[in-house]
């Protein structure tokens, strides 16, 4: 103690003195805190040694504790055997010396307490007593009731200095100078208060997203040139964010009960080049979960400017942690753990957040959304992102985030938000009620590709790279045959979940039938390089496939007018569809009269055997097609107008 320090003491004004004892007994805190989390790591690397062995330098620098010899003892810690084998204690390096520092940071703890709320502390301390080793030996019974936080058990140190922990951060609140931008804050530097200002900024600018939550508090204090900011996040005795300012190094302390909550901490921070260390998994009997996770980042800014940009940003990250994993767990019941982190990370990217859709209602709102919008089509167990896809689904939570968030910041009543949600997902609603129509689009569009395909081998047939061009051609006819199959079995799971009429399920098996006739003329082109076929058949065969190209093409237009019309007054996309249909059906009745005329001229020609059938098989095959398109588009016609325009 320095002669002015006795001289205030001696004026009766020793409260003058309260600051800088409070940020004492909180650096002390910090230390006896290490040394208990050293002690247990040495004993339990002792009992299941890891390589590397633990080493808890990062926190042992966050606590400015200068010894280095400290980083060792966990590697140098051992079992103790008794004589016939059994664990007696654990021989720890310095392991007297540093249970006598926990005395001593206990000690200096409760220095900055006043006297009347000091003694029922050092009480019990005394009826615990001073940690005793024997002959070296540190007895691991000792470890666990110093460490010990189970109230249940009895007292213990660990349990002692949380009190402690507690009584600081009152006396502190109670005392604390001033308040800068809404942190209770002591003995700042210049310096100090702008990096305060600029952690406030950030808080303060996402702070009305948790709405009527508690939680945030911030206190903030200076000693011996570094900085020390605390958040208490929100009101879980684990959840604590400490930051450590000295010089232009930011070291942020992080704990959670949560690891996916804490992964999702770090992701937001992914913007500054934060080096993280190994996180570490703490015990502790007093927390429901028995355990908490603790991680260190480290932040060295280039400038004064970049370590205010940094921490304004960390503070604004702070209120998108509250009621996380709460909000994860309901999400889930709608997406995949995927889909529902990355909802929860749009809507911290975009400054919306998630507490205020829970505050109108959470996932029984959204349930309440989606049995409105989906009326009797849904089914007990039906997932959201099973009725509409999960791209449609997550674009609806995230929506459905944006109108609770902006709708209470507006003031807007409850129930009109609850409103404009259930509007919202009608609408993701109707588009999957259309989404059948991308597959059938997708269907059509395989359809005309191998009428293409066709078309451009048949005219190739006879010339000199005739053999190759239908060799790829079978191959590829297949593939896309294969690939118009898997989108008809989506189309089926599609009309089965949503009730669809048959005539959809009627329109796309036909269009899958015209698929699969093309793929077997595909094959038959191939083989027909091998028999002798002449000018007038190839002729008319070309021909053919010119009709089924066109029939394909205009299958492609119904679908794309049929997609449109969605209401009856929609006039002028039913008569492009009606007209489109119209033409399907002419090229149907061409390729009607153009089988007969190849039948005419295989009969007439000088055609052997093998040509004779493979003509007539490739000819049945490009007619089929036609047949089955014109199907298509009669089916498609029976929807429209018995389901849209009737």
């Amino acid at each position: 103690m320095t002669l002015k320090q006795q001289i205030v003491r001696e004026l009766g004004d020793a409260e003058l003195l309260l600051p800088d004892q409070i940020a004492r007994s909180l650096l002390a805190n910090d230390a006896v805190k290490y040394y208990l989390a050293l002690l247990q790591t040495a004993r339990a690397n002792a009992d299941q040694p890891r390589v590397p062995a633990p080493d808890l330098k990062a926190e042992r620098i966050a606590c400015q504790l200068d010894d280095v010899w400290l980083d060792d003892v966990v590697a140098g810690s051992a079992p103790a055997r008794a004589a016939k084998g059994r664990t007696r204690g654990y021989r720890i390096p310095h392991g007297p010396e540093i249970l006598g520092r926990v005395t001593d940071a206990v000690d200096a703890m409760l220095a900055c307490l006043p006297e009347a709320q000091r003694q029922p502390f050092v009480q019990r301390l005394d009826r615990l007593g001073p940690p005793r080793v024997e002959r070296g030996v540190v007895p691991g019974e000792l470890v666990d009731r110093m460490t010990s936080g189970d109230r249940g058990a009895g007292d213990s140190l660990h349990l002692v200095v949380m009190d402690v922990h507690r009584a600081i951060n009152e006396l502190q609140a109670r005392t604390a100078p001033e308040t800068l931008a809404g942190a209770r804050v002591h003995n700042l530097s210049a310096e100090g208060r702008a990096l305060v200002e600029s952690f406030m900024a950030g808080l303060n600018r996402t702070a009305p997203l948790k709405f009527d939550h508690p939680g945030l508090g911030t206190t903030a204090t200076e000693h011996g040139g570094r900085l020390l900011i605390q958040n208490d996040i929100g009101t879980t005795d684990a959840h604590v964010l400490v930051i450590r300012v000295q010089g232009s190094t930011a070291t942020l302390t992080y704990t959670d009960i949560h690891r996916p909550r804490l992964k999702f901490f770090q992701k937001l921070l992914g913007g500054f080049a934060v080096s993280w260390e190994e996180t570490d998994l703490r015990t502790s009997r007093e927390l429901q979960s028995g355990s908490y996770l603790l991680a260190t980042g480290t932040y060295g800014a280039a400038d004064p400017a970049e370590l205010r940009r940094y921490l304004e940003h960390v503070g604004s990250r702070i209120v998108f942690l509250i009621d996380w994993n709460r909000m994860r767990k309901r999400l889930r019941a709608f997406v995949d753990k995927e889909h529902a982190v990355a909802v929860l990370q749009w809507g911290a990217d975009h400054e919306l957040g998630h507490r205020g859709l829970i505050e109108v209602g959470g996932e029984h709102a959204l349930a309440e959304a989606i049995e409105y919008a989906a009326g009797d089509r849904l089914r007990y167990g039906d997932r959201l992102d099973e009725l509409i896809g999960p791209d449609n689904a997550s674009a609806f939570l995230r929506h459905a985030l944006e109108i609770a968030s902006g709708g209470l910041r507006q003031r807007r009543s409850r129930r009109a938000i609850l409103d404009e949600i259930k509007a919202d997902l009608r609408r993701y609603f109707e588009s999957a009620r259309l989404a059948i129509f991308d597959i059938a689009a997708r269907h059509a569009a395989y359809g005309h590709d191998l009428a293409t395909a066709l078309c451009d081998a048949l005219d190739r047939l006879g010339g000199g790279d005739g053999p190759s061009v239908a060799a790829v051609l079978a191959m590829r006819a297949a593939a896309w045959e294969k690939e118009a199959d898997r989108l008809l079995n989506l189309a089926r799971d599609d009309v089965r979940r949503f009730e669809r009429p048959r005539a959809l399920l009627d329109f796309i098996e036909f269009a899958d039938d015209a698929v699969d006739e093309m793929e077997e003329a595909a094959s038959l082109v191939e083989l027909a390089q091998l028999a002798c076929c002449d000018g007038e058949a190839l002729g008319a065969l070309r021909g053919l496939a010119g009709s089924a190209l066109a029939s394909a093409r205009e299958l492609v237009k119904c679908v794309e007018c049929a997609a449109t019309v969605t209401r009856a007054d929609v006039r002028d996309d039913l008569d492009d569809f009606l007209r489109c249909l119209e033409e399907l059906v002419r090229i149907e009745h061409e390729a009607d009269a153009q089988i007969r005329t190849i039948r005419r001229v295989l009969v007439a020609g000088k055609i052997d055997h093998r040509g004779l059938y493979l003509a007539h098989e490739l000819s049945r095959a490009l007619e089929s097609a036609t047949d089955a398109h014109a199907h298509a588009g009669q089916a498609l016609r029976r929807y429209l107008m018995e389901e849209i325009v009737a």
